[in-house]
């Protein structure tokens, strides 16, 4: 057999066995579809605060009487009170990718009435509550994360106060 010819039969044979792997692929593709799924999963629902930034830009006011400057030459931090996700929205133009750390403590079984998510509207007994809370967090978390530098971290405390 010629160097010609052995090189056409190893393609073949070659393409023959990708063709199998690939038969064999899409059949293993059918079979897990079949079987029961595990994972972390939760409802998008629509947030009134999500749909109001994509129509106006939050902007971020400076209170001057709490500046707390003790050196000009050191880097400024803030401190951001407001809506969390009006505030991860706007940062998100000035500081992308910028960030070192982020430490929140987001609100979680709460009972209290005092902002968006509301506990007390989700029945402990409701097989969808951490789901809700999941959906709550997830758009903040993604914004978050846009913030930070390839090195940076967030910390998150959770717990049941």
């Amino acid at each position: 057999m010629s160097k010609k010819d052995e090189v056409g039969k190893l393609k073949a044979d070659l393409s023959a066995e990708a063709q199998k792997a690939k038969a064999e692929i899409e059949r293993l593709k059918r079979e897990l579809k079949k079987r029961k799924k595990y994972g972390l999963v939760w409802e998008e629902k629509p947030e009134e605060v999500v749909e109001m930034c994509k129509e106006k830009l939050p902007v971020l006011k400076e209170v001057k009487n709490k500046e707390i400057i003790t050196d000009k030459d050191k880097p400024v931090n803030l401190l951001i009170e407001g809506d969390n996700y009006h505030a991860l929205s706007v940062l998100n133009y000035t500081h992308a990718k910028k960030v070192d750390v982020i430490y929140i403590d987001p609100p979680y079984n709460r009972g209290t009435g005092d902002f968006k998510y509301n506990d007390k509207f989700v029945d402990r007994e409701d097989g969808y509550r951490h789901s809700k809370w999941l959906g709550f967090m997830g758009k903040r978390l993604s914004l978050a994360k846009s913030l930070l530098k390839n090195t940076g971290v967030i910390f998150i405390s959770v717990d049941e106060n």
